[in-house]
């Protein structure tokens, strides 16, 4: 996969740290999955059939999985934007930051180019830094789709690709994960009227 590719993914996840808006950044997510798939169709006719289908599972994830979050987002309509914590250069400046220690600390995983295992760590982390700084709920899935897209940009990296079982297991689980985090997004706007998980600090026994 080109490094400018790879590059175009990472900045999309930056992205989805500082838009306050949560239909921008299901787009950016969508089209974040979108890359991810057809930068590995793009390594299948050098590759197996087995990763063919891999592809394929990932060009699917980046149309099924945004259709379950515009669903979602649809039935939890927020009443006005939730403040963030931070400004957003600051949340962009943490994540870049976080993104260029992995870069630089990370050893070289010897799976595949050493520049795309960087981005795929470096995702990981972005996606994690997500969950932290993002208070809606929303967003915080959005922030575990980030993560899960570094894993599969290192699957895709690795010499051969990893099997299409492994590759539709892991989009399963993810479809999972991300149903039942909406699930409770869906429960915490039903009970406090907002996806503000600031709110349930005040929470007590």
């Amino acid at each position: 996969m080109s490094d400018a590719l790879v590059g175009v993914i990472v900045a999309l996840g930056l992205a989805v740290i500082v838009v306050r808006r949560r239909s921008v950044a299901t787009a950016l997510v969508a089209v974040q999955s979108l890359a991810l798939g057809i930068g590995a169709l793009s390594l299948a006719s050098g590759r197996s059939a087995d990763f063919l289908v891999a592809s394929l599972v990932l060009l699917t994830k980046a149309v099924v999985l945004p259709v379950l979050l515009v669903v979602a987002m649809r039935s939890t309509r927020e009443a006005r934007l939730v403040a963030p914590v931070t400004p957003g250069l600051v949340r962009l400046a943490g994540a870049a930051a976080v993104a260029l220690l992995a870069a630089a600390l990370v050893p070289p995983l010897g799976l595949g180019n050493p520049r795309t295992e960087h981005a795929s760590v470096a995702l990981v982390l972005i996606g994690i830094a997500i969950v932290v700084a993002r208070r809606p709920a929303f967003m915080q899935v959005l922030g575990l789709i980030v993560a899960e897209t570094g894993l599969s940009l290192l699957a895709v990296s690795v010499p051969g690709g990893l099997s299409y079982v492994i590759e539709l297991g892991a989009v399963l689980d993810l479809a999972l994960v991300v149903t039942v985090a909406l699930a409770f997004t869906q429960r915490i706007h039903a009970q406090l009227g907002t996806g503000d998980t600031e709110l349930l600090r005040g929470l007590r026994d």
